[in-house]
């Protein structure tokens, strides 16, 4: 699956979501959207902290790896939801981003860093 592909779907998932929950104008789309990242975030830190064994017996107890996949899944699923919201062009800011890091620790030796 392509950045893009991921991109489409969750565009059908953001369309639903705004249809089925409104609100009131973009800046509170923005908000919700960002307060879900905060949300999940808190959840896969919860579900890595069981995984090294900082939790409670009961949770360390119910440990699987997919819910520490499941939950990577949801911030990364709510992150392209909000840039959806922003209007970012996702795939362009990674690979923009990625050129930007590996020019920066010059990745491709110094004289690509050169370049940039």
């Amino acid at each position: 699956m392509t950045i893009q592909n991921l991109v489409d779907q969750y565009q059908q998932i953001s369309n639903f979501l705004n249809t089925r929950w409104p609100l009131k104008d973009q800046d509170h789309k923005v908000f919700a959207r960002t307060m879900k990242i905060v949300e999940e975030l808190g959840e896969l830190s919860d579900e890595i902290l069981t995984s090294m064994n900082l939790q409670r017996d009961s949770k360390i107890a119910k440990f699987s790896r997919q819910n520490v996949e499941d939950e990577f899944a949801d911030v990364m699923g709510s992150l392209i939801l909000l840039g959806l919201e922003l209007n970012i062009d996702i795939e362009e800011v990674m690979k923009r981003k990625i050129e930007y890091t590996r020019s920066r620790f010059e990745m491709d030796g110094p004289e690509k860093a050169e370049e940039v």
